[in-house]
């Protein structure tokens, strides 16, 4: 800020903490702490978080338990056998897919499913031909089709107009 200035704004938290563990340095740094000095409320909340910062540093962390290490290694080699447990579960569970799908695929290529398979294909093969024969006529019945089917909406939609519609009640005479 320059000189003869009027400051209306304080300083937000984020500075203000940054002030008060010393990670705010630089130009930045220099103009929060003159601010500091002309606001007696950012300097009162740069106290506060002074103080904390204090604290907080003050903390000693937790000593570990002597058995930590050792607990640590235990549940990673557990957790190591639970994988390779699981594994070999699986590659066990490779060779009974393999023989399941051998078996569907010779019981698929048996004689009997063959020929029932050239029977549905010449069944394909026969609707397919059906389907040519009456394509031009569908084609050509179209437009009839089409004018039947707005008949049959335009009464349906009649009709539930008239039956949504409100009664009328006869006027009083």
């Amino acid at each position: 800020m320059s000189p003869g200035q009027i400051q209306t704004a304080h300083l937000d938290d984020t500075t203000l903490q940054g002030l008060a563990d010393g990670s705010l340095r630089g130009p930045e740094g220099f103009e929060a702490r003159e601010h500091c000095e002309s606001c007696a409320a950012c300097a009162a909340e740069l106290e506060a978080y002074a103080a904390l910062s204090a604290s907080l540093s003050a903390l000693v962390d937790p000593a570990l338990p002597p058995d930590f290490t050792v607990s640590v290694l235990a549940a990673a080699t557990q957790r190591e056998e639970q994988l390779a447990a699981r594994r070999q579960h699986l590659l066990a569970a490779i060779p009974a897919a393999a023989l399941s799908i051998f078996a569907v695929v010779g019981w698929g290529l048996s004689a009997g499913l063959v020929q029932r398979v050239n029977e549905i294909l010449n069944g394909v093969a026969l609707l397919r031909q059906v389907a040519d024969v009456a394509a031009p006529v569908v084609e050509v019945a179209r437009l009839p089709i089409a004018l039947g089917a707005l008949l049959l909406c335009a009464s349906i939609a009649t009709v539930l107009v008239r039956a949504l519609r409100p009664m009328s009640r006869p006027s009083e005479a």
